[in-house]
């Protein structure tokens, strides 16, 4: 399932793209004010983030993980749309991390969001979550560059995916769910359910829809087979 190196250097090339220009870069979604720092995910460049957060299954008074949260737009934006009760993000990337942390400041929401620098669940506190999500790299291989933002693009062997849906079923509530961002231009959908089962598990397409460059997006519902 690796993907060819012709993929990888577009990609590539897309996400030095969307590290050009004056940075920080200020911008609203849902009338949020957001602010994004370089060498973090661009939900301004990558429009997969903003087409998820109205279709997640999220009610008031839940508790959310959202797993590689960059600047922290998915995590955010679930709170308030919400009315959720707590929501950690987490990543990586520690850009990332402290650019969540800015938005969290910026809209005065300290004492419902917690960001934390975490590989995959390393330093996830140990508590219970309605929902965690994962807006995942969809890229079997290692990139050409050391840079910690390549992280949100590619996993080799998905050896992070594998580890979050594994090590995700921990930190569930009896009825919640883990899910995963993905999109099947990208990554087929054949190829995404055959990982899945090899681990034991399967998947529901929660969401299929497009962004507005026209590339299809999912959220895929891991389920026990």
């Amino acid at each position: 399932m690796k993907n060819s190196k012709n993929s990888f250097a577009v990609n590539e090339g897309a996400l030095e793209k969307s590290q050009q220009g004056r940075f920080p870069k200020h911008f609203q979604f849902a009338n949020v004010d957001f602010i994004l720092y370089k060498n973090v995910f661009s939900p301004l460049f990558f429009k997969g983030s903003t087409v998820y957060i109205p279709h997640l299954p999220l009610n008031p008074g839940d508790d959310f993980l959202d797993m590689g949260c960059g600047c922290g737009i998915i995590g955010i934006s679930a709170y308030i749309r919400y009315k959720l009760n707590k929501v950690v993000c987490s990543d990586i990337n520690g850009h990332a991390v402290q650019n969540a942390r800015r938005n969290v400041q910026l809209n005065n929401l300290e004492n419902g969001i917690s960001v934390v620098k975490s590989d995959v669940f390393k330093n996830i506190p140990h508590q219970k979550f309605d929902l965690i999500f994962w807006n995942a790299p969809y890229f079997d291989g290692t990139a050409t560059s050391n840079s910690i933002l390549y992280a949100s693009m590619y996993d080799a062997n998905y050896a992070h995916i594998k580890r979050f849906i594994i090590d995700g079923q921990r930190y569930l509530k009896p009825n919640g769910k883990i899910m995963l961002g993905f999109s099947s231009d990208k990554f087929p959908l054949e190829h995404a359910r055959k990982l899945i089962t090899e681990i034991g598990f399967d998947i529901d397409i929660w969401y299929q829809g497009k962004d507005e460059f026209g590339i299809n997006q999912e959220i895929l519902n891991i389920v026990k087979r």
